[in-house]
């Protein structure tokens, strides 16, 4: 059913009520005043592709995305959209509504037009541009405002996948082709009104977007780390940003219960195939308090998973992995107006057992690259719940702070040292 069609909604509110979710001054993850920039070199994809890793990991990074058939064509199609994603400026200023909030409703509108899921918008502040580029080139941070789209990952192909089997990339780069689409689009729009803009997607992006997410009212920091939940859409999204001067009126973040409800559930990280997921408390981290995951972990197990393409198994195990039914409607208002109902809550996604792959909705083929030719895959994740597994008694997440960074130029191998991370003091 299609609600804008009846009239019920104008278009620029969206699909998801995102509306009636509470907002708040300040982000329900506490940011410093005292976040430093990072280069795009110290991303831990970019560490395992300059050998920062080893060996295999530098190896199997380069055909993370190739080593499956559909991501593999996915991914042709979004390379070729990054010269889209910064041009000319128009330089006449089209006649525009002096209102900015009737400017932001208009773009906002926009991009669901193109079909965005939600969409949000904030400042862009220093801290959220990465300092240097892959070719250790200085990035200025050059727009004050982010139109932040989130697009879902598709609820019923990650139902019927263990979250790390062959549709996993796939699924990742579906929504970040559309995302790029999107924002490409809208920030060409957006240049020839006379005004910058440049879309930063997955292929390319001069801004860490996990902070325009939170800034941009679109969903907390949860303990899966450094992802974002949705109250609607849950982790299964992919974003993508426009940074532009046009003139917007910023959203305010949201609190709909997300923190205690997560220090209360360890679902991901019970399910986490790497264990690379907090059963602790958050930490501060390089100005944020947040659930660390273990990076390193994550991406050794991500780009070299021998029996999938890549790994989304805590968005697949997730209890706000959810349709868009009513039942997921009254359960997140529990979640939301009544906190002591959280342990009941979680206790009933286990027992209904929402996170088992429902293998109606397998349609992909098992299909893997290897030594240059296509071929049946040798290894399928086929992994359900493991709703007996314990928090390990010692569990130590390494903490990889900006001063262990490799130098932003750096062009050859720097050799993570995770002993050093693993100190108590860092």
């Amino acid at each position: 059913m299609n609600i804008f069609s009846q009239g019920k909604r104008p278009l620029h509110l969206g699909k998801y009520p995102m509306e009636k979710i509470r907002r708040v001054e300040q982000t329900t993850t506490r940011i410093t005043d005292q976040i430093p920039r990072v280069s795009k070199r110290a991303n831990f994809f970019n560490r395992a592709r300059f050998g920062d890793l080893g060996d295999k990991p530098a190896q199997e990074v380069r055909r993370f995305v190739t080593k499956s058939p559909l991501s593999k064509a996915l991914d042709v199609v979004a390379s070729s959209q990054v010269p889209l994603q910064d041009g000319p400026v128009n330089p006449q200023k089209a006649p525009l509504p002096e209102d900015p909030q009737e400017l932001t409703n208009h773009i906002k509108a926009l991009c669901y037009f193109l079909d965005a899921d939600v969409v949000g918008m904030c400042e862009a502040p220093e801290y959220v541009w990465y300092s240097h580029d892959l070719q250790g080139n200085p990035i200025q941070a050059r727009h004050r405002y982010a139109i932040v789209l989130l697009i879902d990952q598709g609820y019923e192909t990650m139902a019927g996948s263990s979250g790390d089997d062959w549709i996993s990339s796939s699924q990742s780069y579906r929504a970040y082709l559309k995302g790029s689409t999107i924002a490409c689009i809208v920030a060409d729009y957006i240049r020839q009104l006379g005004y910058e803009a440049r879309a930063q997607t997955d292929q390319d992006s001069e801004v860490v977007q996990t902070p325009l997410i939170l800034l941009a009212g679109l969903g907390e920091l949860s303990r899966i780390g450094e992802v974002v939940l949705n109250p609607f859409l849950g982790p299964r999204f992919k974003s993508a940003v426009i940074t532009t001067n046009l003139p917007l009126v910023p959203d305010q973040p949201i609190d709909f219960g997300l923190q205690r409800f997560c220090q209360t559930c360890m679902k991901c990280a019970r399910e986490c195939p790497c264990s690379a997921i907090s059963f602790g408390d958050k930490v501060m981290f390089n100005g944020y308090e947040m659930w660390k995951p273990d990076v390193e972990a994550c991406t050794r197990y991500r780009v070299t998973n021998p029996g999938g393409s890549s790994c989304g198994r805590c968005m697949k195990v997730c209890p706000f992995n959810r349709e868009n039914l009513l039942h997921h409607r009254l359960a997140l208002w529990l979640a939301i107006h009544v906190p002591a109902s959280h342990p009941l809550l979680i206790w009933l996604d286990d027992f209904l057992q929402h996170g088992r792959r429902q293998t109606k909705w397998k349609w992909w083929l098992d299909l893997e690259y290897r030594e240059g030719q296509l071929k049946q895959a040798e290894r399928i994740n086929t992994r359900d719940l493991r709703p007996q597994r314990k928090a390990p008694k010692h569990q130590v997440i390494p903490l990889y702070s900006i001063e262990v960074n490799p130098p932003p130029d750096f062009r050859e191998a720097f050799p993570v040292k995770r002993g050093e991370a693993l100190k108590p003091d860092r």
